[in-house]
């Protein structure tokens, strides 16, 4: 059969969905279809246009679909419902079907692991679920997690010395077990609570989010739903979760004797208070934006977001001719999702990599990936935003007046925004001597004399200001220290290799014998040279070569 081409689609005709792509009956009466990919959703149609892309066999054209589907249908609505979809990439290109990988990635940066499909196991305990949602369990909930608060409120000096110093190792053992299986059981929640109103998870693994490990639970088929307080439901059922085991643990700890277990239940009951709440944040690929994108049902509101905020800016600074009117709310989220992402990936960078970098030249590596991906992705956004910038009428001139303007706009930011090198280290106090101690292997020029200190608690979530005190003229000695000045862990008998610099406290303090010392270097540097200071020292450079580039920059200033 001669094929024509359609430019106003994108796609050949004769039209066939791609063998990957499916057109999903909706879970309840009046609900919406669902055209997938892979069973991940990639548009809502209605009744009608289901019934014109089950039509799309790859062997009738418009007007014979048409004819096929009877009066009122055209070709022009044919061709019309194939314009508005092409995007989605669910019509048949290549002819071959796309595999469904166990490990996937997915922009900026997360990367998915399937491990099992959940749907089965989870359609046995649908009668439990069934239970919990009767009036008496919820009830019996609210009194739980009432307890848990007042639980936590009763502890009230414990609860900050768990929270500010360090605890024994089996306290922190207790607590990865636990967060390990509620995360787990986090991804259930809301795959039972979507088998409960009829749908079906497809998948449940682990992930890299923002360069953080977690567990995912795929829910999409929640889309199939027609009603959004059970989209929303859906979306709220793990931080429930949490809440409800936190409550437990704090209700328990109340009731426990002041052992290591203790401890570990009151630490938990806090981090899973703390993770329920953050996962409420709407700005972020969480729950709580799924739950807001659910009752709204505005789906990929995220992404919409940021294209209208791309809209704006294109048109105000640019000179596109693209409609703006009614975009500036939805711009709006865009700009604090926009931000907000990238601050998720600042704050990966700060708790992550400087754990990588310990591990030596593959740390190095895994790093230099990283950034290198990072600035793949930005160039591509920006080239993306020029390019559709120009197909809308935008002015050469102006869009090289942007990119100069974005350029020095860069280099006076990384010129003029100092940083000042902070060093986590510890102290020990013994017989009015302090000692400021780092772990060997550290670099020795990266805490000089004069720099300032402040001693702080080693806890695990707190730090409280202690004392203050600068680094002694001496040169650093090899020594030993017990565990606790670097971890925030109580392992008695346990000392680990050091280097101590001198310390000189500043006024009195009744000082604890250990705990947090933060050296703050009193050089100060602008952004861009921190960064080349960093990156050229690296040792991924060849022996030497890194200092030479830092000593000949330095001649050069």
């Amino acid at each position: 059969m001669t094929r024509t081409s359609d430019r106003r689609t994108a796609v050949q005709w004769p039209v066939q969905l791609a063998p990957s792509a499916s057109v999903d009956e909706p879970l309840q009466a009046d609900g919406p279809w669902i055209v997938a990919i892979n069973g991940v959703p990639k548009a809502r149609v209605s009744h009608d246009v289901a019934n014109v892309l089950r039509a799309l066999d790859g062997k009738k054209d418009p007007a014979q679909v048409a004819h096929h589907l009877g009066n009122p249908w055209t070709a022009d609505d044919v061709r019309g419902i194939v314009r508005q979809l092409v995007h989605t990439g669910v019509f048949d290109v290549t002819g071959s079907r796309a595999e469904t990988r166990r490990i996937q990635f997915r922009a900026p940066l997360t990367v998915q692991l399937t491990l099992f499909n959940p749907a089965p196991f989870l359609k046995v305990l649908r009668p439990a679920v069934a239970a919990m949602v009767r009036p008496g369990a919820l009830a019996a909930a609210a009194v739980l997690v009432a307890s848990g608060i007042v639980g936590a409120l009763t502890a009230g000096p414990n609860l900050l010395r768990v929270l500010a110093t360090p605890l024994p190792l089996e306290a922190y053992l207790f607590v990865a077990v636990a967060m390990f299986a509620s995360t787990l059981l986090h991804e259930l929640g809301h795959g039972m609570a979507l088998v409960y109103f009829g749908g079906t998870p497809r998948r449940i693994g682990i992930m890299l989010f923002y360069l953080a490990p977690a567990f995912f639970c795929d829910v999409t088929d929640g889309w199939r739903l027609c009603s959004r307080k059970q989209r929303v439901l859906v979306a709220l059922a793990g931080p429930l979760v949490h809440l409800g085991l936190g409550s437990v643990a704090l209700a328990v700890q109340s009731l426990m004797p002041a052992t290591s277990l203790r401890d570990a239940a009151t630490l938990y009951g806090i981090i899973c208070y703390a993770i329920a709440v953050l996962n409420l944040f709407p700005f972020i690929k969480m729950d709580g934006y799924i739950a807001l994108m659910s009752a709204l049902d505005i789906p990929h509101l995220r992404r919409k977001s940021i294209t209208a905020l791309a809209d704006v800016v294109s048109h105000r600074l640019l000179g596109s001719r693209v409609h703006t009117r009614g975009q500036f709310l939805f711009a709006w989220f865009g700009g604090a999702s926009l931000l907000s992402g990238i601050a998720f990936m600042v704050i990966g960078f700060q708790r992550l990599i400087p754990i990588v970098l310990q591990l030596g030249y593959a740390g190095h590596i895994v790093v230099f990936v990283v950034v290198c991906l990072l600035l793949v992705v930005a160039a591509k956004g920006v080239t993306r935003f020029l390019s559709s910038a120009s197909r809308r009428g935008s002015p050469a001139w102006r869009r090289i007046a942007l990119l100069l303007l974005g350029t020095a706009a860069a280099a006076g930011l990384l010129t003029a925004i100092p940083v000042t090198s902070v060093v986590v280290a510890g102290y020990t106090y013994s017989n009015g001597e302090l000692k400021i101690v780092t772990p060997n292997g550290s670099p020795v020029q990266a805490i000089a004399p004069g720099d300032a200190v402040t001693l702080k608690s080693q806890g695990m979530v707190v730090h409280e200001e202690l004392a203050r005190a600068t680094i002694g003229a001496e040169p650093p000695s090899n020594s030993t220290a017990p565990l606790e000045t670097i971890l925030p862990v109580t392992l008695p008998g346990t000392n680990v290799p050091v280097l101590a610099y001198q310390g000189c406290l500043e006024g009195s303090a009744d000082l604890p014998v250990s705990g947090r010392a933060e050296v703050t270097s009193k050089r100060v540097l602008g952004l861009g040279e921190w960064l080349w200071s960093t990156a050229s020292n690296s040792p991924l450079w060849p022996d030497g070569f890194g200092q030479a580039i830092t000593h000949s920059g330095k001649g050069m200033q």
